[in-house]
């Protein structure tokens, strides 16, 4: 998956669309984005959101390394972030691909905000990525976390969900997304973040998920990020 997701971008310029196939927002939409746009700082919004979202996978990885460390089994911590990684890619290659689809326009080209962007980036406003990998990372940690029976879940998860919740509204003060883009990413990538640990990697073992002796099955790393 991760492989497929750097492809989709090495050849994204074929890839973009040449207009915007979804331009004008709906009114719940332009309102939210009126309210809530940072007029005279969306630049340090956006500079913020990118901040926040790079923030999320090192304090989510370090939780989980530090739980696995501190119950012997540090292995384990490594699996776990190879777990969360693959969600994320898998997050990231959605994403493109219903960015590609989707070809709606951003916030800002549609509004005449110049903030100084590529024109390549007008229209490629649904979904939100940034929202959509943070929930991603968020939801596989949570997981596995209480699929391995980790002490400290429920508040990783609130801590979590309040940052990646943070990456959403600054992306909509960035004039980047609507309060849909923002939306659906966040469903989307909390959907993959679950799916991944919980479907494609169950405990192997017959040791409940609420011990931390609990395995959870992992792929040959070449089979991890096939698409």
């Amino acid at each position: 998956m991760a492989l497929s997701a750097v492809l989709l971008k090495v050849y994204e310029p074929a890839l973009l669309p040449s207009s915007c196939h979804w331009c004008a927002p709906p009114a719940l939409d332009a309102e939210v984005r009126n309210a809530l746009v940072w007029r005279d700082g969306a630049r340090l919004a956006d500079a913020l959101s990118t901040a926040v979202d790079a923030a999320v996978p090192v304090s989510a990885l370090g939780y989980l390394l530090l739980s696995s460390s501190s119950g012997g089994n540090l292995n384990a911590g490594l699996v776990d972030s190879l777990l969360v990684a693959e969600a994320a890619a898998g997050a990231l290659l959605l994403n493109q691909i219903v960015k590609y689809l989707a070809g709606r326009e951003r916030p800002y080209a549609f509004f005449g905000n110049d903030l100084g962007y590529p024109e390549s980036e007008d229209d490629l406003s649904f979904y939100s990525g940034h929202a959509s990998f943070a929930f991603s990372v968020v939801a596989a940690t949570v997981t596995v976390a209480a699929m391995r029976g980790y002490p400290g879940a429920g508040i990783a998860a609130g801590v979590g969900f309040t940052l990646a919740a943070g990456v959403g509204y600054l992306r909509l003060a960035a004039d980047q997304h609507y309060l849909t883009d923002v939306l659906v990413g966040s469903a989307a990538g909390g959907l993959v973040g679950w799916a991944v640990p919980r479907i494609f990697h169950p405990p192997s073992s017959p040791a409940p998920a609420s011990s931390p002796a609990a395995r959870l099955r992992t792929p040959p790393v070449g089979l991890a990020f096939a698409f």
